[in-house]
């Protein structure tokens, strides 16, 4: 039985929507504070500016230095994070819910009041290169990375995380032009979940941010996607292939025939992929399809890993799958997705981060935040017969390869029609 779910919304005045979910079983609070300061506004030659901004909003604000911003938050028990996605800028943190009242003041100066200071600029760009570093020493990640790029309209596709040429030669000001002009309340969303108290919560939220007013947030011009097929040269004996076809938005009706098809086909070991990839075939060490979306456009994925003198068979037989998929789906395979999706959501619901986290990334797709009983009601109502429609009526195309390793792949054009 779906456990009983309590729900809040409101907005203030400045444009600020607050979220609630009470989840009395627990003894933690979770709040997340999202501003439309995301990657998306990088601009030309600045990919990382979101990034390095957000690192930077948390080495001082208001009467706190950098080292007194992290003894304040971890002397109140809170577990904090920081993250950059291509929509928003976000800053969280989790705690026993009686420090919540400690907690959100310092949230406060980090919006509002950061300090932004030229001295805290190198030590904060070197932690945005080490960890582009991180990633960049990724082959499996590299080859995502150049799949979205190619597949989504610039500047979507373009890393979150930011490019190390680019990064290098920011500068303290383009930091502060940008906090000023992304960092506001219009758009911005903040979301707590757990043992809270919503009519003690909004007073609060409203006396540290409701007289903050800034301008309207600029528009974003969307240009072109990349090349259909790309090859990225490393030297290795391995090849990474990374394939990518336009899906319905989260925002979609069709966005769950859309997932759940994904997974029939490489969500997890008992999916095709795997199945036939790498356990019949042995052509592969690891194989996996899933699904990411933006709020206007969303992509199917699939991915594999595997020694550069078995990487075509792999991409053909990969192929083969994808086109095979449609018309053959078992009633057994759509009930271990179901299983597996609808416990993932009642196992949410245990933590307050996990929830705090959702219902902002809900209300930013959908404008809006469904119940567990409307997320199970809905995955109950899938059906073979549902994705086999949606499957028809939408073959797969607009197909995006990329390879990486030392030889280009030949890529058949069978569902790329």
């Amino acid at each position: 039985m779906p456990v009983k779910q309590t729900l809040f919304s409101t907005t203030l005045n400045n444009g600020i929507v607050l979220l609630g979910e009470a989840l009395p079983g627990l003894e933690s609070v979770a709040v997340a504070f999202h501003t439309p300061a995301g990657a998306v506004h990088d601009g030309s030659g600045r990919c990382g500016l979101a990034s390095l901004s957000g690192e930077m909003m948390l080495r001082g604000a208001g009467i706190r230095s950098s080292r007194q911003i992290v003894e304040d938050l971890e002397g109140a028990g809170v577990q904090w994070a920081q993250a950059v996605s291509m929509s928003h800028a976000s800053f969280s943190g989790a705690m026993v819910a009686r420090q919540l009242a400690d907690a959100l003041p310092i949230y406060a100066d980090i919006l509002r009041r950061p300090l932004l200071a030229d001295e805290e600029l190198e030590n904060a760009r070197q932690m945005v290169l080490q960890n582009l570093a991180g990633t960049e020493d990724d082959p499996a990640h590299r080859a995502i990375l150049s799949l979205r790029e190619i597949h989504y309209p610039a500047p979507w596709g373009m890393p979150s995380e930011g490019l190390s040429a680019d990064v290098e030669h920011l500068s303290g000001e383009d930091v502060r032009d940008f906090v000023a002009a992304h960092v506001q309340p219009r758009g911005a969303i903040i979301a707590i979940a757990g043992r809270i108290d919503w009519d003690d919560f909004v007073p609060r939220i409203e006396q540290l941010f409701g007289d903050w007013n800034t301008g309207g947030a600029e528009p974003v011009d969307t240009g072109h996607r990349g090349p259909r097929v790309k090859h990225v040269h490393h030297d290795s004996q391995q090849t990474h292939i990374a394939l990518a076809w336009s899906a319905p938005p989260y925002h979609s009706d069709d966005s769950y025939e859309a997932t759940a098809a994904l997974a029939v086909l490489g969500g997890g070991s008992s999916s095709r992929l795997f199945s036939e990839v790498r356990e019949r075939r042995g052509l592969c060490y690891s194989v996996s399809a899933g699904y990411q979306t933006h709020r206007d456009f969303a992509m199917a994925m699939c991915y594999s890993g595997t020694t550069a003198a078995r990487a075509q068979e792999t991409l053909d037989v990969m192929l083969a799958e994808i086109h095979r998929l449609p018309g053959t789906i078992q009633e057994a395979e759509l009930d271990r997705v179901k299983a597996r999706a609808k416990s993932a959501l009642v196992m949410q619901q245990e933590s307050s981060a996990a929830r705090a986290g959702a219902i902002a990334r809900q209300w930013y797709h959908l404008g809006k935040v469904r119940t567990l009983a409307e997320e199970l009601d809905r995955y109950d109502g899938l059906s073979v017969r549902s994705i086999e429609e949606w499957l028809a009526k939408h073959p797969v195309r607009d197909l995006s390869v990329v390879s990486l390793g030392r030889e280009p792949l030949e890529v058949r054009d069978a569902v790329s029609a």
